[in-house]
């Protein structure tokens, strides 16, 4: 019985509404780690079962892929910057002063877009020429998992 994941029938629904549930409850913002513990293991066994289904489409994700991709989202999800997911890449806008623990994760820093990109393969560029960030948005979807939080001293 799915407590958190009711009505999901492919990964890429599953891993859509693990980040709007890990934007809620996460400990960093306010959750708890029972529930996070709870919500994981529900996300591990239906990502199991959803990706031995839907193994033949386009965007079907490993075993590793999804543990780096849970495990990226959950380490940086208590910084204070906008992180955005597009496609299966992670990018983080807003970040300078955290730049050398997201260059230990892996991310990479891209000049022209002014932010940090992760994806758990390294790219290749496809094309010559560069593509803006909004018709990568357009093209693979796009959402937001954190907004940065502003914070003003009080004189």
């Amino acid at each position: 019985m799915m407590k958190w994941f009711k009505d999901v029938t492919t990964v890429d629904e599953l891993r859509k509404l693990y980040r709007e549930i890990l934007r809620k409850h996460h400990p960093d913002n306010g959750g708890n780690v029972s529930d996070m513990q709870e919500i994981n293991a529900e996300y591990d066994a239906l990502f199991a079962i959803l990706s031995k289904e839907n193994s033949s489409t386009a965007n079907s994700y490993s075993e590793e892929e999804n543990e780096q991709f849970k495990a990226i989202l959950n380490e940086i999800i208590g910084y204070n910057m906008t992180i955005e997911v597009i496609g299966s890449w992670i990018w983080c806008f807003e970040c300078y002063q955290y730049k050398d623990q997201l260059k230990a994760l892996g991310f990479t820093w891209c000049s022209k877009k002014k932010s940090w990109v992760w994806h758990s393969e390294p790219y290749r560029r496809h094309h010559k020429k560069e593509i803006p960030l909004n018709d990568i948005r357009a093209k693979y979807g796009s959402q937001t998992v954190k907004k940065q939080s502003y914070q003003y001293s009080l004189n």
